[in-house]
């Protein structure tokens, strides 16, 4: 897809039917479904359903979030009131009553769902590491069965645009370059960029493959 498409999408995420969900900037709280080579009067609008713990599905979430007013650690873990369910009835993405009434900050959609590099599947009941753009760090949480981070910890006073979690529990985090550091921690290394990266993401068969999308290319860094 091109930002011109009539879908306008900002982020995307997979349910586990290999359908597409389509975030969208247009509309209030526009969520677009659909098999990726359908045609466009194959494609469905998810409506938001009041939030209920969902025991069993995936949550999907941002990895990365900016706070105008610095209250991250007050405002993350709080619950999101809608949430909008994938037709096989897999997968979800909590969203706040911005996003779902289109409200502006100063003229702009500032929604979380919106503003973020990218999104991340999470395991409930699981780590999960998330970015404080604003602050430059990274914290790691729990996903409950809502979809809310639970139990919110600072992890490294470093953090950009994006993390990621390899399959040994090493976390990499997208702030200038990609910096590696291990589970309690520790910095194990970076990877330098030519350009400055804003999503990581895990895959190849293994998993051990790290895809690197920055500003203007897309890198991938088969890992060790």
């Amino acid at each position: 897809m091109v930002r011109d498409n009539p879908l306008d999408p900002v982020q995307l995420a997979f349910d586990k039917t290999d359908n597409l969900m389509v975030i969208s900037h247009q509309g209030n709280g526009t969520v677009y479904t659909f098999k990726p080579g359908s045609s466009f009067d194959e494609i469905t609008l998810l409506t938001p359903e009041p939030s209920t713990p969902r025991p069993g599905m995936t949550p999907v979430v941002p990895v990365d979030y900016w706070r105008n007013e610095n209250d991250f650690q007050k405002t993350i873990p709080v619950p999101r009131p809608y949430q909008f369910v994938s037709l096989d009835h897999s997968t979800f993405i909590p969203a706040g009553e911005d996003f779902v009434s289109g409200k502006l900050y100063y003229g702009s959609k500032m929604h979380d769902v919106i503003r973020a590099f990218g999104l991340a599947s999470a395991t409930i009941g699981r780590t999960i590491y998330v970015c404080d753009e604003e602050e430059q760090k990274t914290y790691r949480a729990k996903a409950g069965e809502d979809g809310t981070l639970v139990g919110l910890e600072l992890f490294v006073n470093v953090g950009g645009e994006s993390v990621a979690e390899d399959t040994q529990g090493n976390v990499y985090i997208a702030a200038g370059q990609v910096y590696v550091f291990s589970p309690a921690g520790k910095l194990i290394g970076a990877i330098e960029v030519p350009e400055r990266p804003t999503q990581l993401l895990f895959g190849g068969t293994d998993r051990k493959t790290l895809f690197i999308l920055a500003r203007s290319s897309l890198y991938a860094v088969q890992t060790r």
